[in-house]
């Protein structure tokens, strides 16, 4: 199945894609005992899948009539940093032997279609697709040959980020955590419905520009070895998500900063294609301090 989140009269609405790729089922948000959320799905296990499965009186919509959120909000992203089996690139980073790992916020997260920001201090934003595993069950010291079946599902990331604030520190840091920067979803694929995921493929365009392409299979740290490093030192959560990185990169453009009204597309096969709009960050920012 293909889950996304949608608002619909203010309200967060749990639907899933049909096979045209148009149509989204939605169940009845009075519906009693039914789930609401791909959080509810998630927890719920196979038994939330039988009662979408079964259920009746069932909302009909256009995906292009409605407003599409992020899938999820993870409590955690974890992200993957030179992923690719290039062993230049992995060597930069130390990378060659464990996955070199970064962590992003929710308020990173824009929805499919909507923008993403270039933060006011800077004008050196980059974009780059990935692959986003998502939990299905948590876990501490989790084996390599189990890995696969604590996944939920998969679905895209445009990850944007900060370069010149990136440079401020070996660690990343604050250049991977600004605000509505980075698009997430459309819709989450099931494990069982995607199948292998080292079969598919992931490119990415800005402005139709292909800036790249490359199988999934070219990761040069595996969704299993991933996630056994991750939870050798955490406890995993329903819901966690992981961001795989860039494949082997088979253009000749491996970086590019992106510019106002450019549009980033993230396609990966089986999965469907994330398309966000570049903007420059309103002088009255789209979040607000708390207090």
């Amino acid at each position: 199945m293909k889950f996304l989140a949608f608002e619909s009269s203010g309200y967060e609405r749990l639907g899933w894609l049909q096979d045209d790729g148009k149509t989204v089922l939605a169940v009845d948000r009075e519906a009693r005992g039914m789930p609401q959320s791909i959080m509810d799905v998630i927890k719920r296990g196979p038994y939330a899948r039988h009662q979408i499965k079964n259920a009746k009186d069932l909302e009909s919509f256009d995906i292009d009539d409605i407003q599409l959120l992020p899938p999820i909000i993870p409590v955690a992203t974890f992200n993957v940093a030179a992923n690719s089996s290039d062993a230049e690139e992995a060597d930069r980073l130390n990378s060659a032997e464990h996955p070199t790992l970064y962590l992003r916020t929710p308020r990173n997260h824009v929805a499919h279609n909507e923008v993403i920001d270039i933060p006011l201090r800077t004008k050196q934003l980059e974009c780059e697709g990935k692959l986003v595993v998502v939990m299905g069950r948590g876990g501490r010291y989790i084996a390599q040959e189990h890995a696969l079946k604590h996944v939920f599902g998969y679905t895209i990331y445009n990850e944007g980020s900060v370069k010149d604030v990136q440079s401020h520190s070996s660690q990343f840091g604050l250049g991977k955590m600004f605000d509505l920067t980075s698009g997430f979803g459309p819709a989450i694929v099931t494990e069982d419905e995607l199948g292998d995921p080292y079969q598919h493929s992931l490119e990415t365009r800005i402005d139709g520009d292909l800036i790249h392409s490359a199988p999934l299979s070219n990761l040069r740290h595996s969704i299993e070895e991933t996630i056994v490093y991750i939870s050798s030192g955490v406890t995993m959560f329903p819901g966690d998500v992981i961001c795989m990185g860039i494949p082997t990169n088979n253009c000749l453009k491996p970086e590019r900063i992106v510019q106002k009204d450019e549009r980033v597309e993230t396609k990966i096969s089986g999965v469907g294609t994330l398309s966000n709009l570049i903007k420059p960050e309103p002088t009255e920012p789209r979040t607000v301090g708390c207090c």
